[in-house]
């Protein structure tokens, strides 16, 4: 069967997929390409690096003068720019959560954690975009962050919330120390084009648990893709 593995967004857009293209999203992650064009880098990066610096607008608006002076030819790249500045403009008009600009916020260096956890023998690429603690009344407590980018495949409110559950059994199974405790409402899904940032309640932490039917089906397009 392999080496069973699939991106936390992909497994979000899975759960909501038609058979055909259940079909198709296990094909593309079984064999990855490794040359596949990556969309909305600068916007994407100045958003990440907005939310790292408590929604000082600096780096989007940067980003924005940029991508307003490109005068790209190619249509893929015309596409880019479009979508780029409308995902830059309508991060600007969310609120950016509480939890980013509270005093003593420290951000976690990505690369110090294994970027997936494993359910049902399943593999998920979760790799939260930030990962952050602060320490209230003497407890250190984790949260993180995980950003999507696509107009035209925006995840509705079901879908966020199980990239947040996804968020918050990754940090408690990968990054949490004995003396540090995750909460569900900072982990958050932040989706550009869907409902903005959607935290996970603590009644649905164990959403992206819960329905081993997802994995098995899963496991069975894989060995038959």
């Amino acid at each position: 069967m392999g080496d069973i593995t699939i991106s936390i967004n992909q497994l979000a857009d899975f759960i909501k997929a038609t058979e055909n293209k259940k079909l198709r999203i296990i094909k593309e992650q079984k064999k990855a390409n490794t040359f596949k064009i990556a969309y909305y880098q600068l916007a994407k990066g100045s958003i990440k690096k907005t939310l790292a610096n408590q929604g000082v607008r600096d780096h989007v608006n940067r980003a924005m003068d940029i991508l307003i002076k490109k005068k790209p030819e190619k249509k893929r790249q015309i596409s880019d720019r479009i979508v780029s500045l409308e995902a830059l403009q309508r991060f600007t008009s969310y609120r950016v959560p509480r939890i980013l600009s509270l005093p003593g916020i420290t951000f976690l260096n990505q690369k110090d954690y294994n970027n997936r956890m494993t359910i049902e023998d399943v593999n998920i690429i979760v790799a939260p975009d930030l990962i952050y603690t602060v320490c209230i009344d003497g407890k250190e407590i984790l949260g993180g962050i995980k950003l999507h980018v696509s107009k035209s495949g925006a995840f509705d409110l079901q879908q966020q919330q199980f990239i947040a559950s996804g968020i918050f059994q990754y940090l408690k199974t990968n990054v949490a120390q004995a003396d540090q405790s995750v909460d569900p409402e900072w982990c958050i899904s932040l989706d550009i084009f869907g409902n903005g940032y959607v935290p996970v309640s603590l009644s649905n932490a164990d959403l992206i648990l819960r329905d081993p039917d997802i994995y098995k089906e899963i496991k069975l397009l894989w060995n038959a893709a």
